[in-house]
Protein backbone atom coordinates (compact mmCIF):
# COMPACT_ATOMS: atom_id res chain seq x y z
CA UNK A 1 0.00 0.00 0.00
CA UNK A 2 2.70 2.15 0.68
CA UNK A 3 4.90 1.65 -1.98
CA UNK A 4 1.10 2.33 -3.86
CA UNK A 5 0.64 5.52 -2.19
CA UNK A 6 4.23 6.78 -3.25
CA UNK A 7 4.38 6.15 -6.94
CA UNK A 8 0.43 8.36 -7.13
CA UNK A 9 2.03 11.00 -5.21
CA UNK A 10 5.10 11.00 -7.78
CA UNK A 11 2.42 10.60 -10.44
CA UNK A 12 0.61 14.07 -8.88
CA UNK A 13 3.64 15.94 -8.51
CA UNK A 14 4.67 15.25 -11.65
CA UNK A 15 1.19 16.32 -12.91
CA UNK A 16 1.16 19.86 -11.14
CA UNK A 17 4.98 20.44 -12.54
CA UNK A 18 3.26 23.02 -14.80
CA UNK A 19 1.09 24.64 -12.15
CA UNK A 20 3.68 24.84 -9.12
CA UNK A 21 6.58 27.66 -8.01
CA UNK A 22 9.79 25.74 -6.15
CA UNK A 23 9.85 28.09 -3.03
CA UNK A 24 11.12 26.90 0.47
CA UNK A 25 8.22 25.26 2.34
CA UNK A 26 8.58 27.16 5.66
CA UNK A 27 11.09 25.14 8.27
CA UNK A 28 9.43 23.75 11.42
CA UNK A 29 11.86 26.35 13.18
CA UNK A 30 14.42 28.59 11.75
CA UNK A 31 17.74 26.39 11.41
CA UNK A 32 15.70 23.43 10.50
CA UNK A 33 16.06 24.06 6.57
CA UNK A 34 17.70 20.81 6.64
CA UNK A 35 14.38 19.08 6.94
CA UNK A 36 13.81 20.15 3.41
CA UNK A 37 16.76 19.84 1.79
CA UNK A 38 17.52 17.10 -0.80
CA UNK A 39 21.22 17.89 -2.83
CA UNK A 40 22.95 16.34 0.28
CA UNK A 41 23.52 14.22 3.19
CA UNK A 42 21.42 15.83 5.88
CA UNK A 43 20.63 14.12 9.43
CA UNK A 44 18.44 15.09 11.68
CA UNK A 45 19.44 14.00 14.91
CA UNK A 46 17.73 16.28 17.07
CA UNK A 47 16.91 20.11 16.88
CA UNK A 48 20.05 21.26 18.51
CA UNK A 49 22.10 19.13 16.31
CA UNK A 50 22.57 18.27 12.41
CA UNK A 51 24.45 16.80 9.38
CA UNK A 52 24.34 18.82 6.82
CA UNK A 53 27.12 18.74 3.95
CA UNK A 54 25.66 19.85 0.69
CA UNK A 55 26.13 17.49 -2.31
CA UNK A 56 29.93 19.02 -3.81
CA UNK A 57 30.69 20.72 -1.18
CA UNK A 58 33.77 19.60 -1.11
CA UNK A 59 35.28 17.28 1.61
CA UNK A 60 33.63 15.18 4.00
CA UNK A 61 32.70 17.60 7.13
CA UNK A 62 29.59 19.02 7.77
CA UNK A 63 29.16 22.76 7.21
CA UNK A 64 28.41 23.20 10.76
CA UNK A 65 31.58 22.38 12.10
CA UNK A 66 33.21 24.50 9.66
CA UNK A 67 33.70 28.48 11.28
CA UNK A 68 33.18 31.51 8.47
CA UNK A 69 33.09 35.10 9.12
CA UNK A 70 29.45 34.86 8.24
CA UNK A 71 28.87 32.29 11.35
CA UNK A 72 30.30 34.66 14.11
CA UNK A 73 27.52 35.63 15.48
CA UNK A 74 25.74 31.89 15.42
CA UNK A 75 25.07 30.05 18.03
CA UNK A 76 27.99 27.58 19.59
CA UNK A 77 27.28 24.19 20.96
CA UNK A 78 30.72 22.65 21.44
CA UNK A 79 31.96 22.12 17.68
CA UNK A 80 29.00 23.12 15.98
CA UNK A 81 26.50 25.99 14.99
CA UNK A 82 23.29 26.06 15.32
CA UNK A 83 20.52 28.54 13.85
CA UNK A 84 17.38 26.85 15.82
CA UNK A 85 18.44 28.79 18.52
CA UNK A 86 18.97 32.37 17.04
CA UNK A 87 17.83 35.00 19.31
CA UNK A 88 17.84 37.14 15.76
CA UNK A 89 14.45 39.59 16.38
CA UNK A 90 11.79 38.94 13.52
CA UNK A 91 10.38 41.74 11.37
CA UNK A 92 7.64 43.56 13.69
CA UNK A 93 5.02 40.64 14.32
CA UNK A 94 2.84 38.59 16.54
CA UNK A 95 2.60 34.76 15.64
CA UNK A 96 2.16 31.50 16.82
CA UNK A 97 2.96 28.55 16.40
CA UNK A 98 2.48 24.80 17.34
CA UNK A 99 2.11 21.28 15.98
CA UNK A 100 2.36 17.46 16.63
CA UNK A 101 3.72 14.25 15.36
CA UNK A 102 0.57 12.64 13.62
CA UNK A 103 -0.42 9.31 15.83
CA UNK A 104 -0.63 10.99 18.65
CA UNK A 105 -3.35 10.24 21.39
CA UNK A 106 -5.29 13.11 20.71
CA UNK A 107 -5.64 11.46 17.00
CA UNK A 108 -6.00 8.29 17.12
CA UNK A 109 -9.10 8.55 20.08
CA UNK A 110 -11.48 8.36 17.95
CA UNK A 111 -10.64 6.37 15.05
CA UNK A 112 -8.73 3.27 16.82
CA UNK A 113 -9.13 0.63 19.40
CA UNK A 114 -7.48 1.20 22.72
CA UNK A 115 -5.49 -1.39 22.54
CA UNK A 116 -4.05 -0.80 19.79
CA UNK A 117 -3.24 3.06 19.70
CA UNK A 118 0.39 4.22 19.71
CA UNK A 119 2.46 5.68 21.82
CA UNK A 120 1.95 9.07 22.24
CA UNK A 121 3.86 11.46 20.30
CA UNK A 122 5.76 15.06 21.08
CA UNK A 123 4.33 18.73 19.91
CA UNK A 124 5.91 21.64 18.84
CA UNK A 125 4.89 25.65 20.20
CA UNK A 126 6.22 28.91 19.38
CA UNK A 127 4.60 32.16 19.98
CA UNK A 128 5.58 35.71 20.11
CA UNK A 129 5.58 39.19 19.31
CA UNK A 130 8.25 42.33 17.98
CA UNK A 131 6.44 45.42 18.08
CA UNK A 132 6.46 48.23 15.42
CA UNK A 133 9.17 50.77 15.89
CA UNK A 134 7.76 54.12 17.82
CA UNK A 135 10.32 56.73 17.49
CA UNK A 136 12.22 53.96 17.05
CA UNK A 137 12.09 52.29 19.94
CA UNK A 138 10.77 48.61 19.53
CA UNK A 139 10.04 45.61 22.14
CA UNK A 140 10.08 41.70 21.28
CA UNK A 141 9.18 38.55 23.18
CA UNK A 142 9.32 35.18 22.26
CA UNK A 143 8.73 31.36 23.71
CA UNK A 144 9.81 28.36 21.66
CA UNK A 145 10.13 24.54 22.29
CA UNK A 146 10.42 21.77 20.20
CA UNK A 147 9.97 18.40 21.13
CA UNK A 148 10.38 16.10 18.16
CA UNK A 149 13.13 14.05 18.38
CA UNK A 150 12.44 13.79 22.21
CA UNK A 151 10.66 10.18 22.83
CA UNK A 152 13.00 7.55 22.55
CA UNK A 153 15.24 8.87 24.68
CA UNK A 154 13.09 11.15 27.36
CA UNK A 155 13.14 7.95 30.00
CA UNK A 156 17.00 8.24 30.10
CA UNK A 157 17.15 12.12 29.56
CA UNK A 158 14.47 12.35 32.97
CA UNK A 159 17.19 10.37 35.27
CA UNK A 160 19.38 12.44 34.37
CA UNK A 161 18.28 16.12 35.43
CA UNK A 162 15.93 17.23 38.63
CA UNK A 163 13.21 18.28 36.80
CA UNK A 164 11.16 18.28 33.55
CA UNK A 165 14.02 20.52 32.19
CA UNK A 166 11.66 22.50 30.38
CA UNK A 167 9.76 25.19 29.98
CA UNK A 168 6.26 23.21 29.98
CA UNK A 169 5.56 19.90 29.03
CA UNK A 170 6.92 16.47 30.42
CA UNK A 171 9.11 14.79 27.13
CA UNK A 172 12.28 16.37 28.11
CA UNK A 173 12.69 17.87 25.02
CA UNK A 174 16.55 18.98 23.34
CA UNK A 175 16.11 22.55 23.57
CA UNK A 176 13.24 25.26 25.61
CA UNK A 177 13.91 28.74 25.21
CA UNK A 178 12.56 31.81 25.96
CA UNK A 179 13.52 35.62 25.95
CA UNK A 180 12.47 39.58 25.58
CA UNK A 181 13.86 42.62 25.22
CA UNK A 182 14.32 45.70 23.18
CA UNK A 183 16.11 47.50 20.56
CA UNK A 184 16.43 51.39 18.82
CA UNK A 185 17.38 51.92 15.13
CA UNK A 186 17.70 54.84 13.16
CA UNK A 187 19.29 55.73 9.82
CA UNK A 188 22.94 55.89 11.41
CA UNK A 189 22.84 53.07 13.78
CA UNK A 190 20.55 50.48 15.44
CA UNK A 191 21.05 48.53 18.53
CA UNK A 192 19.20 45.79 20.55
CA UNK A 193 19.58 43.52 23.69
CA UNK A 194 17.88 40.93 24.51
CA UNK A 195 17.68 38.47 27.84
CA UNK A 196 16.10 35.35 28.48
CA UNK A 197 16.52 31.65 29.61
CA UNK A 198 17.13 28.17 28.07
CA UNK A 199 17.25 24.56 28.46
CA UNK A 200 19.34 22.41 26.09
CA UNK A 201 20.84 19.08 25.63
CA UNK A 202 24.14 19.07 23.93
CA UNK A 203 25.35 15.76 21.66
CA UNK A 204 28.67 15.39 22.26
CA UNK A 205 31.93 14.22 20.56
CA UNK A 206 31.28 10.88 22.88
CA UNK A 207 27.87 11.00 21.88
CA UNK A 208 26.57 11.85 25.09
CA UNK A 209 23.48 13.73 25.72
CA UNK A 210 24.79 16.78 28.12
CA UNK A 211 22.49 19.27 29.73
CA UNK A 212 22.87 22.45 30.01
CA UNK A 213 20.53 25.75 31.92
CA UNK A 214 21.32 29.24 30.77
CA UNK A 215 20.25 31.04 33.67
CA UNK A 216 20.33 33.80 32.10
CA UNK A 217 21.78 34.25 28.56
CA UNK A 218 22.44 38.06 27.62
CA UNK A 219 22.47 39.16 23.36
CA UNK A 220 23.58 42.77 22.91
CA UNK A 221 23.79 43.81 19.41
CA UNK A 222 25.03 46.92 17.78
CA UNK A 223 25.97 48.14 14.17
CA UNK A 224 27.25 51.59 13.61
CA UNK A 225 28.53 53.12 10.12
CA UNK A 226 30.38 49.55 8.72
CA UNK A 227 31.10 48.27 12.65
CA UNK A 228 29.07 45.55 13.51
CA UNK A 229 29.58 44.77 17.66
CA UNK A 230 27.98 41.09 19.16
CA UNK A 231 28.42 40.41 22.77
CA UNK A 232 27.06 37.59 24.86
CA UNK A 233 26.72 36.64 28.94
CA UNK A 234 25.62 32.73 29.43
CA UNK A 235 25.37 31.54 32.66
CA UNK A 236 25.51 27.54 32.47
CA UNK A 237 24.62 25.53 34.92
CA UNK A 238 25.49 21.97 33.53
CA UNK A 239 22.96 19.90 35.31
CA UNK A 240 22.91 16.31 36.31
CA UNK A 241 22.01 14.42 39.13
CA UNK A 242 25.57 12.99 39.75
CA UNK A 243 26.91 16.07 39.95
CA UNK A 244 26.64 19.61 38.71
CA UNK A 245 29.31 22.53 37.43
CA UNK A 246 28.83 25.80 36.43
CA UNK A 247 30.28 27.45 33.55
CA UNK A 248 30.42 31.89 32.95
CA UNK A 249 31.11 32.50 29.20
CA UNK A 250 31.40 36.07 27.47
CA UNK A 251 31.64 35.29 23.91
CA UNK A 252 30.94 37.54 20.47
CA UNK A 253 32.69 39.09 17.84
CA UNK A 254 33.69 42.92 15.98
CA UNK A 255 33.59 42.95 12.82
CA UNK A 256 34.10 46.19 10.22
CA UNK A 257 33.30 46.06 6.77
CA UNK A 258 34.60 49.03 4.34
CA UNK A 259 33.53 48.90 0.98
CA UNK A 260 35.15 50.27 -2.46
CA UNK A 261 38.13 50.46 -0.52
CA UNK A 262 40.04 51.95 -3.32
CA UNK A 263 37.52 54.19 -4.92
CA UNK A 264 37.31 52.17 -8.00
CA UNK A 265 35.07 49.52 -6.56
CA UNK A 266 37.90 46.88 -6.86
CA UNK A 267 38.42 46.02 -3.54
CA UNK A 268 36.03 45.62 -0.69
CA UNK A 269 38.07 44.79 3.04
CA UNK A 270 36.77 43.21 6.09
CA UNK A 271 38.51 43.01 9.69
CA UNK A 272 37.08 41.29 12.60
CA UNK A 273 38.01 39.79 15.82
CA UNK A 274 35.92 36.63 17.32
CA UNK A 275 36.26 35.58 20.86
CA UNK A 276 35.35 33.58 23.66
CA UNK A 277 36.15 33.51 27.45
CA UNK A 278 35.01 30.94 30.07
CA UNK A 279 35.17 30.51 33.75
CA UNK A 280 34.64 26.87 35.41
CA UNK A 281 33.70 25.46 38.53
CA UNK A 282 32.59 21.99 39.50
CA UNK A 283 31.94 19.05 36.68
CA UNK A 284 31.33 21.17 33.25
CA UNK A 285 32.28 18.14 31.01
CA UNK A 286 34.06 20.30 28.36
CA UNK A 287 37.01 22.62 28.87
CA UNK A 288 38.72 25.49 26.56
CA UNK A 289 42.41 25.86 26.52
CA UNK A 290 43.36 28.57 28.75
CA UNK A 291 39.61 29.44 29.31
CA UNK A 292 40.01 31.84 26.64
CA UNK A 293 40.60 32.36 22.75
CA UNK A 294 40.81 35.36 20.39
CA UNK A 295 40.34 34.53 16.92
CA UNK A 296 41.43 37.82 14.66
CA UNK A 297 40.20 37.08 10.85
CA UNK A 298 40.83 39.62 7.66
CA UNK A 299 38.07 39.40 4.18
CA UNK A 300 39.53 40.60 0.86
CA UNK A 301 37.05 40.80 -2.14
CA UNK A 302 39.26 41.69 -5.21
CA UNK A 303 37.11 42.54 -8.97
CA UNK A 304 40.34 43.08 -11.50
CA UNK A 305 37.36 42.89 -14.05
CA UNK A 306 34.27 42.77 -14.56
CA UNK A 307 34.80 38.68 -15.07
CA UNK A 308 37.44 37.70 -12.63
CA UNK A 309 36.18 37.91 -8.71
CA UNK A 310 38.65 36.52 -5.91
CA UNK A 311 38.00 36.08 -1.93
CA UNK A 312 40.12 35.61 0.46
CA UNK A 313 39.99 34.88 3.98
CA UNK A 314 42.65 34.58 6.93
CA UNK A 315 42.59 34.16 10.25
CA UNK A 316 45.08 33.30 13.46
CA UNK A 317 46.29 33.09 16.52
CA UNK A 318 48.49 31.37 18.65
CA UNK A 319 46.83 28.04 18.44
CA UNK A 320 45.44 27.72 14.82
CA UNK A 321 45.37 29.13 11.49
CA UNK A 322 42.57 29.12 8.57
CA UNK A 323 42.46 30.22 4.98
CA UNK A 324 39.70 30.43 2.75
CA UNK A 325 39.88 31.37 -0.95
CA UNK A 326 38.44 31.46 -4.16
CA UNK A 327 38.86 32.40 -8.21
CA UNK A 328 36.12 33.15 -9.73
CA UNK A 329 35.68 33.59 -13.86
CA UNK A 330 32.63 34.74 -15.76
CA UNK A 331 33.56 33.11 -18.77
CA UNK A 332 32.06 34.88 -22.30
CA UNK A 333 28.66 33.67 -23.60
CA UNK A 334 25.86 34.43 -25.71
CA UNK A 335 22.46 35.72 -24.58
CA UNK A 336 20.61 33.94 -22.36
CA UNK A 337 23.79 31.80 -21.41
CA UNK A 338 25.60 32.08 -18.27
CA UNK A 339 28.54 29.82 -17.23
CA UNK A 340 31.65 30.45 -15.00
CA UNK A 341 34.42 28.26 -13.96
CA UNK A 342 36.60 28.36 -10.21
CA UNK A 343 38.83 26.64 -7.96
CA UNK A 344 38.61 26.94 -4.26
CA UNK A 345 40.65 26.06 -0.89
CA UNK A 346 40.37 25.96 2.64
CA UNK A 347 43.26 25.50 4.72
CA UNK A 348 42.82 24.83 8.48
CA UNK A 349 44.62 23.40 11.30
CA UNK A 350 41.34 22.87 12.69
CA UNK A 351 37.81 23.51 11.20
CA UNK A 352 35.99 25.50 14.52
CA UNK A 353 39.26 27.07 15.98
CA UNK A 354 36.45 28.92 18.45
CA UNK A 355 35.30 25.16 20.17
CA UNK A 356 35.79 23.90 23.09
CA UNK A 357 39.40 21.68 22.83
CA UNK A 358 38.62 18.74 25.49
CA UNK A 359 35.52 16.70 26.48
CA UNK A 360 36.01 15.11 30.21
CA UNK A 361 34.61 11.31 30.11
CA UNK A 362 34.07 10.50 33.21
CA UNK A 363 38.25 9.65 34.40
CA UNK A 364 39.24 10.33 31.08
CA UNK A 365 39.89 12.92 28.68
CA UNK A 366 38.78 13.22 25.18
CA UNK A 367 41.05 15.33 22.92
CA UNK A 368 39.29 17.59 20.31
CA UNK A 369 41.97 18.91 17.95
CA UNK A 370 44.57 16.91 16.47
CA UNK A 371 47.75 17.75 14.87
CA UNK A 372 48.37 19.00 11.65
CA UNK A 373 46.07 20.21 8.84
CA UNK A 374 43.75 19.70 6.75
CA UNK A 375 43.16 21.03 3.23
CA UNK A 376 40.82 21.28 0.35
CA UNK A 377 40.57 22.18 -3.02
CA UNK A 378 38.12 22.66 -5.28
CA UNK A 379 37.23 23.51 -9.23
CA UNK A 380 34.07 23.26 -10.38
CA UNK A 381 31.73 24.45 -13.49
CA UNK A 382 28.28 26.42 -13.79
CA UNK A 383 26.26 26.13 -16.81
CA UNK A 384 22.54 27.93 -17.13
CA UNK A 385 20.70 28.40 -20.04
CA UNK A 386 17.19 30.50 -20.45
CA UNK A 387 14.97 30.28 -22.92
CA UNK A 388 11.53 32.07 -22.53
CA UNK A 389 9.93 30.51 -19.25
CA UNK A 390 12.38 27.27 -19.01
CA UNK A 391 15.61 27.35 -17.29
CA UNK A 392 18.33 24.22 -17.69
CA UNK A 393 21.56 24.35 -15.53
CA UNK A 394 24.19 22.13 -14.38
CA UNK A 395 27.32 21.90 -12.09
CA UNK A 396 30.00 19.97 -12.14
CA UNK A 397 32.95 19.52 -9.35
CA UNK A 398 36.44 17.87 -8.36
CA UNK A 399 37.65 18.09 -4.96
CA UNK A 400 40.55 16.27 -2.88
CA UNK A 401 40.73 16.95 0.61
CA UNK A 402 43.75 15.35 2.62
CA UNK A 403 43.77 15.49 6.60
CA UNK A 404 40.20 15.45 7.42
CA UNK A 405 39.41 15.70 10.55
CA UNK A 406 37.51 12.76 12.11
CA UNK A 407 37.68 10.64 15.25
CA UNK A 408 39.85 7.76 16.04
CA UNK A 409 37.76 5.46 18.68
CA UNK A 410 39.17 3.30 20.97
CA UNK A 411 36.52 1.98 23.23
CA UNK A 412 32.77 1.80 22.85
CA UNK A 413 30.73 1.44 26.16
CA UNK A 414 26.73 1.01 26.84
CA UNK A 415 25.62 3.82 28.99
CA UNK A 416 22.27 4.43 30.60
CA UNK A 417 21.02 3.21 27.43
CA UNK A 418 23.15 5.11 25.24
CA UNK A 419 26.28 3.72 23.35
CA UNK A 420 29.07 5.91 24.11
CA UNK A 421 32.61 6.37 22.82
CA UNK A 422 36.24 7.39 24.11
CA UNK A 423 39.30 8.47 21.89
CA UNK A 424 40.25 11.62 20.28
CA UNK A 425 39.75 13.61 17.05
CA UNK A 426 42.10 12.38 14.69
CA UNK A 427 43.07 12.79 10.75
CA UNK A 428 42.37 10.84 7.75
CA UNK A 429 46.32 10.84 6.80
CA UNK A 430 45.42 10.33 3.04
CA UNK A 431 43.92 11.99 0.44
CA UNK A 432 40.15 11.42 -0.39
CA UNK A 433 38.83 12.30 -3.83
CA UNK A 434 35.43 13.15 -5.36
CA UNK A 435 32.99 14.21 -8.16
CA UNK A 436 30.21 15.93 -8.25
CA UNK A 437 27.71 16.23 -11.24
CA UNK A 438 24.40 18.15 -10.85
CA UNK A 439 21.27 19.20 -13.60
CA UNK A 440 18.34 20.82 -12.99
CA UNK A 441 15.45 21.93 -15.44
CA UNK A 442 12.79 24.80 -13.83
CA UNK A 443 9.87 26.43 -15.72
CA UNK A 444 7.54 29.31 -14.64
CA UNK A 445 4.63 31.33 -15.95
CA UNK A 446 4.57 34.68 -14.39
CA UNK A 447 3.31 34.92 -10.83
CA UNK A 448 1.31 31.85 -10.82
CA UNK A 449 3.75 28.72 -10.93
CA UNK A 450 7.09 27.61 -11.00
CA UNK A 451 8.35 23.95 -11.39
CA UNK A 452 12.13 23.01 -10.89
CA UNK A 453 13.26 19.29 -11.46
CA UNK A 454 16.68 18.56 -10.49
CA UNK A 455 19.31 15.60 -9.58
CA UNK A 456 22.97 14.97 -8.38
CA UNK A 457 25.26 12.64 -8.25
CA UNK A 458 28.46 12.26 -6.26
CA UNK A 459 31.11 9.63 -6.46
CA UNK A 460 33.95 9.17 -3.58
CA UNK A 461 37.43 7.65 -3.67
CA UNK A 462 39.68 7.09 -0.88
CA UNK A 463 39.72 6.33 3.11
CA UNK A 464 36.47 8.09 3.42
CA UNK A 465 34.84 4.57 6.02
CA UNK A 466 37.38 6.54 8.03
CA UNK A 467 35.17 9.59 8.10
CA UNK A 468 31.99 10.29 10.35
CA UNK A 469 29.61 10.21 8.14
CA UNK A 470 29.85 8.29 4.68
CA UNK A 471 27.79 11.33 2.16
CA UNK A 472 24.71 10.13 0.13
CA UNK A 473 25.72 9.11 -3.56
CA UNK A 474 22.80 10.62 -5.43
CA UNK A 475 19.69 12.87 -4.73
CA UNK A 476 16.47 13.22 -7.00
CA UNK A 477 14.07 16.28 -6.37
CA UNK A 478 11.07 18.05 -7.86
CA UNK A 479 9.94 21.46 -6.50
CA UNK A 480 6.66 23.29 -6.89
CA UNK A 481 4.14 26.00 -6.06
CA UNK A 482 1.39 27.82 -7.15
CA UNK A 483 -0.86 30.71 -6.24
CA UNK A 484 -4.90 30.59 -6.49
CA UNK A 485 -6.23 33.79 -6.45
CA UNK A 486 -3.11 35.33 -5.86
CA UNK A 487 -3.97 34.52 -1.84
CA UNK A 488 -3.98 30.97 -2.11
CA UNK A 489 -0.52 29.26 -1.95
CA UNK A 490 0.48 25.79 -2.01
CA UNK A 491 4.25 24.86 -2.03
CA UNK A 492 5.33 20.98 -1.80
CA UNK A 493 8.33 18.99 -2.81
CA UNK A 494 8.90 15.22 -2.97
CA UNK A 495 12.38 13.85 -3.41
CA UNK A 496 14.86 10.88 -3.00
CA UNK A 497 17.94 10.54 -0.91
CA UNK A 498 20.09 7.66 -0.66
CA UNK A 499 22.07 5.71 1.79
CA UNK A 500 24.27 7.47 4.06
CA UNK A 501 26.20 6.02 6.85
CA UNK A 502 28.16 6.90 10.33
CA UNK A 503 30.98 4.98 10.67
CA UNK A 504 32.67 5.83 14.49
CA UNK A 505 29.81 5.91 16.88
CA UNK A 506 29.00 2.18 17.21
CA UNK A 507 30.31 -0.74 16.76
CA UNK A 508 29.12 -1.38 13.20
CA UNK A 509 28.48 1.31 10.54
CA UNK A 510 25.02 2.47 11.50
CA UNK A 511 23.30 3.11 7.92
CA UNK A 512 20.43 5.46 7.23
CA UNK A 513 18.52 4.25 4.05
CA UNK A 514 17.55 5.90 1.38
CA UNK A 515 14.05 6.75 1.24
CA UNK A 516 11.56 9.09 -0.55
CA UNK A 517 10.42 12.84 1.34
CA UNK A 518 6.98 14.75 0.44
CA UNK A 519 6.85 17.75 2.30
CA UNK A 520 4.07 20.72 1.73
CA UNK A 521 2.95 23.95 2.94
CA UNK A 522 -0.41 25.59 2.17
CA UNK A 523 -0.97 29.48 3.40
CA UNK A 524 -3.62 31.39 2.95
CA UNK A 525 -2.62 34.86 2.85
CA UNK A 526 -5.06 38.04 3.86
CA UNK A 527 -2.82 40.31 2.08
CA UNK A 528 -4.73 43.88 3.21
CA UNK A 529 -4.91 43.10 6.72
CA UNK A 530 -0.82 41.48 6.74
CA UNK A 531 -2.29 37.76 8.14
CA UNK A 532 -1.10 34.62 7.24
CA UNK A 533 -2.03 31.06 8.10
CA UNK A 534 0.16 28.42 7.39
CA UNK A 535 -0.20 24.68 7.52
CA UNK A 536 3.38 22.33 6.85
CA UNK A 537 3.23 18.68 6.55
CA UNK A 538 6.52 17.29 7.06
CA UNK A 539 8.31 13.85 6.60
CA UNK A 540 5.42 12.30 4.51
CA UNK A 541 5.99 8.98 2.82
CA UNK A 542 9.15 8.59 4.18
CA UNK A 543 9.54 5.53 7.05
CA UNK A 544 10.04 7.09 10.83
CA UNK A 545 13.36 6.50 11.16
CA UNK A 546 16.49 7.87 13.43
CA UNK A 547 19.13 9.84 11.81
CA UNK A 548 21.67 9.61 14.03
CA UNK A 549 23.27 7.08 16.84
CA UNK A 550 21.55 7.89 20.18
CA UNK A 551 18.89 10.00 18.52
CA UNK A 552 15.37 9.24 18.16
CA UNK A 553 12.89 8.87 15.50
CA UNK A 554 12.53 11.62 12.85
CA UNK A 555 8.41 11.58 12.36
CA UNK A 556 5.32 12.27 10.05
CA UNK A 557 4.30 15.71 11.86
CA UNK A 558 1.78 19.06 11.19
CA UNK A 559 3.27 22.44 11.96
CA UNK A 560 0.63 25.34 11.94
CA UNK A 561 1.46 28.75 12.41
CA UNK A 562 -0.84 32.09 12.57
CA UNK A 563 0.93 35.15 12.17
CA UNK A 564 0.06 39.14 11.60
CA UNK A 565 2.47 41.35 9.94
CA UNK A 566 2.89 45.16 11.67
Amino acid sequence: MKSILKCLLFSITIGFATQITPVPIEAEMEGLEAEFRHDGTFLLGSPTYVFDRILGAGGLHSESELWTPEKRNNRLLLNRYTGILSWQPFEPSVWLKTGNELGDLIYQDYITDPKERPMNHTPILEAGFRTPSYKGFWATARLFQDDHFSQKYAGARKSMVDDSFAFFGENWPTFSSAYGGFGYENSIFKSSIIAGEEYIWMYSPSSRWIPVHHKPRVEGNLDLKGFSLNLVYEDKEFQNKKEKGNRQEINGSLYYSKNNLLNNGMVNASVGISFRGVKDSGMVYTKLKDDRVLWPFLQLEIYPTHSLEAHVMFGINERDWMVQDSIQYKIPTPKNLFANIGIKNISATRLNPLADTKELYNDKTINLTADGQMNLIQSYLNIIDTLGNVSIGGRASLWAAHGTETFNTKELKQENSFTTRYGEVDRIDSWVKGFTGELWLSTWYKNLFTFRANAGLEKIRGDYHLAEVTPVEYYLGFFGNWYIRDSFKITHSIHYRSDAKWNLRTKDPFTVKGDWFWDATFEQQFKKHKIYLTGTLIHVLADETIEAPNMSYNSLRFICTAKKMF
